[in-house]
């Protein structure tokens, strides 16, 4: 669901305050209006990112999660995406991932704290742990679950 203009104007600020790094802020910006996980966050490159047509490609050669999908991205955003696009162009090279590397999972949950942005949350009946307490990877959690259900209730073959 798109934010409305307010709060998309309050997510904008509050990411700017929370870090001065394009990278972790588009990808925390992805996140909000994606709503994807961390491992489809860091298939994104900056050729995936369309600036002519605001759309963003994140890819999912497994169909781990949802397969490969264009999000539009919405008028807030597209600033931290393009800032993200130069500064990985600057610093290497198209390969390089746009907006989440595989030790960035820290960076990205502080600066998401920092800004007070927190992703969607467990039902309170599968919630573990202590009230209050955010679960960051529930998501990725559920995910992994669905992908893993069908094979884990294969049988075994019979002799």
């Amino acid at each position: 669901m798109p934010l409305t203009a307010p709060t998309a104007q309050r997510v904008a600020q509050r990411l700017h305050t929370a870090t001065a790094h394009p990278r972790l802020a588009a990808a925390v910006a992805a996140a909000l209006f994606t709503g994807a996980s961390l491992q489809q966050l860091a298939t994104a490159r900056p050729r995936d990112y369309d600036t002519a047509a605001a759309t963003l490609a994140l890819h999912d050669r497994a169909r781990y999660t949802d397969g490969c999908a264009a999000h539009p991205i919405p008028p807030w955003a597209s600033v931290f995406l393009r800032a993200a696009v130069c500064f990985t162009r600057l610093v290497s090279n198209e390969d390089q991932e746009l907006l989440a590397a595989p030790g960035d999972r820290a960076h990205l949950l502080r600066v998401a704290e920092t800004a007070r942005l927190r992703p969607p949350q467990p039902p309170a009946a599968r919630r573990k742990g202590p009230v209050g307490r955010v679960e960051w990877d529930w998501r990725e959690r559920q995910e992994a679950e669905r992908y893993e259900a069908p094979s884990s209730r294969a049988r075994p073959s019979q002799r």
